[in-house]
């Protein structure tokens, strides 16, 4: 006795999917439909718990990524202010006579007759830079101590250290 092939014949599987599978859904309809409307019920609800859920961790991660950018903002803008008041805030200087009174744009000439580089507070620091090596180290040290109290260019104050770490004159 030859077996036939395991392969259901196509047409018995069209007449299962679209005629005896609905009768048979129709006939026990009214067994299977209150376990159906339980078991889509229970997954909308669990659904809906995990949806809640995700978007509470959402926003929660959100709102502190948020406070925590708020947060550098805040400390960015308190630095920079920090910065521009020191930069521009001049305290006002009480002559000795009244006759005289000096403005900061003559201090400023005042002081650039005094150190070693000449119109020093015009220069750019990659002007200065490459002057400081042929300076004696206590023209250096009058540079850096006048830097270090105004504008505080660190390109210009690590070129002194590292030309007085290296010891040159």
């Amino acid at each position: 006795m030859t077996e036939k092939s395991e392969q259901p014949d196509p047409i018995e599987s069209l007449l299962d999917l679209l005629v005896y599978a609905p009768l048979g859904l129709v006939t026990q309809l009214d067994e299977l439909l209150p376990g159906l409307i339980e078991r889509g019920r229970s997954q909308a609800v669990m659904a809906r718990t995990i949806g809640e859920f995700a978007v509470r961790a959402g926003s929660e991660k959100v709102q502190g990524q948020a406070e925590g950018a708020q947060k550098q903002v805040e400390s960015i803008l308190r630095s920079l202010l920090d910065l521009a008041a020191s930069r521009f805030a001049a305290e006002p200087v009480e002559p000795a006579d009244e006759n005289v009174a000096t403005t900061s744009s003559e201090q400023v000439h005042e002081e650039s007759r005094v150190l070693p580089i000449e119109d020093y507070e015009t220069r750019k620091a990659a002007e200065i830079v490459p002057m400081l090596s042929s300076l004696t180290p206590d023209q250096r040290a009058v540079i850096a101590e006048h830097e270090a109290a105004t504008r505080k260019r660190r390109t210009i104050l690590n070129r002194i250290q590292q030309l007085e770490a290296d010891g040159t004159r």
